[in-house]
């Protein structure tokens, strides 16, 4: 309980933090965004160090990856079966701050979480930019409420999930695709594919901003170009066989197919957790007619529309769920600002909160009981995410 009140107080003050902007119109300068953002991560960040419980991934999988990569292994290799999977982007990221960690002696706890707390920072400035009111003052007020958004606090600076990490790229990859930099979107949705493959649901927003269609070839060469790089230095930096490239793809592709956390499968499982992979079967086709359906629908909307779109009906629709997905769609719902945003984001925070605050407290039994229910209210949280889709307008 000690701890669930520590953590809960750095997170409630960034959710009224952002609420009370949102108010009071308040418009701090950048450098307030990123001082009081940066503060609120490291609370988190030093008390979920200090903190006895450590997610499974980032105390076992994050540190066997890097050290994988350190002693000159092929990672997809190295891990065990049904853990995290990675192009060599992230697990590239992971060595470098496991040895920044053994050379500074810091512990894993702290650097294990460093680059998606410092990702997550670097979006703080590109919500501004990106913000659908140009006013400099709204834009500002945007910022800032990123800085404090409690749901993104949770996945960069407690899980220490790669999310943000993917996020930056691809907001930074919309914001130069706004600017007229083709080639830098390009390899910009191309590092974030890279890192998660999620990622694909960024770049319609992307071609969205570039009107002309070489241009669009362009970023699509780009978004292939760089993950293909970086699957092929596993052949001089792993020594992998170039006829295990094919198989080192289908292994980062892969996941487990844990399902009945959220949505419709939780009501198909009775709330209860299982490794299934029929539901994906049926999930698979029903994800990608929901997403085409989208992409239709908000085609001629503006980019950050589009996507926050495709965020949201991927969420809405998905069967296989972490609650870090969560965090997602923040940045393009700050930016946007709709009727729908914050209600959307404060019972994504109870959620999710709940789940990595309370029942990771939990024992075995004592978890499956209260997961039946946690797992059923997310039609709660599903039916605030629908309240929270774009209008479909035109671009003018």
């Amino acid at each position: 309980m000690i701890h669930v009140l520590a953590m809960g107080l750095p997170l409630a003050a960034g959710l009224a933090l952002a609420l009370l902007a949102a108010r009071r119109r308040w418009a701090p300068p950048l450098w307030a965004a990123l001082a009081v953002g940066a503060a609120l991560r490291a609370v988190v960040m030093l008390i979920a160090a200090q903190d006895a419980w450590q997610p499974y991934d980032l105390a076992v999988d994050f540190p066997a990856t890097a050290d994988a990569v350190l002693d000159g292994k092929d990672p997809l290799f190295e891990l065990r079966e049904g853990g995290w999977h990675f192009l060599p982007l992230l697990a590239y990221l992971l060595a470098g701050v496991r040895a920044l960690g053994d050379f500074v002696g810091l512990p894993w706890e702290i650097t294990g979480r460093l680059v998606p707390v410092l990702a997550d920072l670097a979006l703080i400035p590109l919500v501004a930019r990106l913000s659908a009111d140009p006013t400099p003052r709204v834009r500002a007020l945007r910022g800032f409420q990123y800085a404090c958004a409690p749901p993104v606090l949770v996945v960069a600076a407690l899980h220490g999930q790669f999310g943000p990490i993917t996020l930056a790229l691809g907001v930074a990859a919309l914001l130069a695709a706004r600017n007229g930099r083709v080639h830098l979107a390009g390899v910009l949705i191309g590092l974030s594919v890279t890192s998660a493959n999620w990622s694909a649901l960024l770049l319609p927003g992307i071609l969205l901003a570039v009107p002309a269609l070489r241009h669009r070839l362009t970023v699509l060469v780009w978004t292939a170009a760089v993950p293909i790089a970086f699957l092929l230095s596993s052949v001089p930096v792993f020594g992998t066989p170039v006829d295990r490239l094919p198989a080192t793809l289908s292994a980062s592709l892969s996941a487990r197919p844990v399902v009945g956390d959220w949505g419709w499968t939780a009501i198909a499982t009775g709330g209860e957790q299982v490794v299934a992979a029929g539901y994906g079967t049926v999930g698979t086709p029903v994800l990608a007619l929901s997403l085409l359906a989208a992409l239709w629908w908000w085609r001629r909307a503006d980019p950050v529309d589009l996507t926050l779109a495709l965020l949201l009906v991927f969420l809405i629709v998905t069967y296989r769920f972490g609650a870090q997905y969560l965090a997602w769609p923040i940045p393009y719902l700050i930016m946007r600002s709709g009727r729908g945003t914050w209600p959307a984001i404060t019972v994504c925070l109870l959620w999710g909160a709940f789940g990595y605050l309370y029942m990771t407290r939990l024992d075995p039994v004592a978890w499956g009981e209260a997961h039946v229910w946690w797992a059923l209210s997310s039609l709660v949280v599903i039916a605030f995410l629908i309240r929270a889709l774009p209008d479909r307008k035109a671009v003018s």
